[in-house]
């Protein structure tokens, strides 16, 4: 019994200590020699993150980063429930890159994602606050004017997809991988924006940077369906800051009912037009609003039901 209980005693503390013993510490090698470490806590196979990193723009900067590969249960723990991965700054000068283990184009979008963090990270430049990317970069994706037109911030207050952190980080994804690229806003990096990165990383001549303004994407709400007699649908929308455009177009096919749509904006007058058998499509536009909530709506007015299309299409001025 005593033996017995000896085993089971072993048993018991081999399996408390198998999560820390599971992780081990991996070196592999840049084409260059440098050191990449890897911190792994996954069955997975470390070769094939290296190589991702390998092929991925880079400098000395890889020997100061530890990518610590976890299952997504830990993930989610780390990094957040609805993390892909996540990058942190530690004790000297070193990154910590935590991302999930598997081998897909998901997994190696957000291992290259995340090194573009500890690429910004390792640049700082024109005393501007980080997170704020590497300087020919900045200047090649028109960075100064999307702060000024308020498109961007520093940090997370306007959402994941307006931190100029995770712009840069989806750039140097794109730039590396040539695919999934994540901001609905804006277009993917150019040529001259991909080459500001290489050269920011000293892998490329310093491109010719002429027109630096932001290339976005319009903002495209859409609505359709059948609205019932008297019953109206509305798009609640923020503009973040001025000089947008905004463009209503509604459209009753057929035109069996009268209707409207309109749009009322912050520190704005009502604006609307009539739908109906005599004008069964309406167009709306505000040349130049912000910043501030809007609502703009569609509405049937008449006694029948109606089917409708209604968009709302957002873009910036100049």
């Amino acid at each position: 019994m005593a033996r017995a209980f000896v085993v089971a005693v072993l048993v018991v503390l081999a399996a408390v200590f198998a999560g820390p013993a599971a992780a081990r510490e991996v070196v592999l090698r840049d084409d260059e020699g440098r050191a990449i470490h890897f911190d792994v806590r996954a069955d997975v196979d470390v070769g094939w993150y290296a190589g991702l990193l390998r092929r991925a723009a880079h400098a000395n900067e890889i020997e100061r980063v530890t990518i610590r590969i976890v299952d997504w249960g830990e993930l989610g723990r780390r990094c957040g429930a609805a993390a892909a991965g996540c990058y942190s700054r530690r004790k000297g000068n070193r990154g910590v890159m935590v991302v999930p283990a598997g081998r897909s184009d998901r997994v190696a979008h957000t291992v290259v994602h995340e090194y573009g963090h500890h690429v910004d990270a390792s640049r700082r430049h024109s005393n501007l606050d980080e997170p704020n990317g590497t300087p020919l970069w900045w200047k090649a994706r028109g960075m100064a004017k999307l702060v000024e037109l308020q498109s961007v911030r520093d940090r997370y207050e306007i959402g994941w997809s307006r931190s100029i952190g995770e712009v840069f980080a989806e750039d140097y994804a794109y730039t590396n991988l040539g695919r999934g690229y994540r901001i609905a806003w804006l277009q993917p990096p150019s040529g001259t924006i991909q080459q500001a990165i290489r050269a920011d990383l000293g892998l490329a001549p310093r491109p010719r940077i002429v027109d630096a303004a932001p290339a976005f994407r319009p903002v495209v709400i859409t609505r359709r369906g059948t609205l019932t007699a008297g019953q109206r649908v509305a798009v609640d929308f923020g503009l973040l800051g001025p000089s947008r455009r905004v463009r209503l177009e509604g459209a009753f096919p057929g035109g069996r009912s009268p209707g409207r749509i309109a749009v009322t904006c912050e520190g704005g007058p009502d604006r609307a037009q009539p739908l109906g058998r005599a004008s069964p499509v309406a167009t709306l536009v505000l040349p130049s609003a912000g910043p501030g909530q809007c609502r703009a709506s569609i509405a049937n007015t008449g006694g029948v039901a109606q089917r409708f299309r209604f968009t709302v299409r957002l873009t910036v001025v100049g």
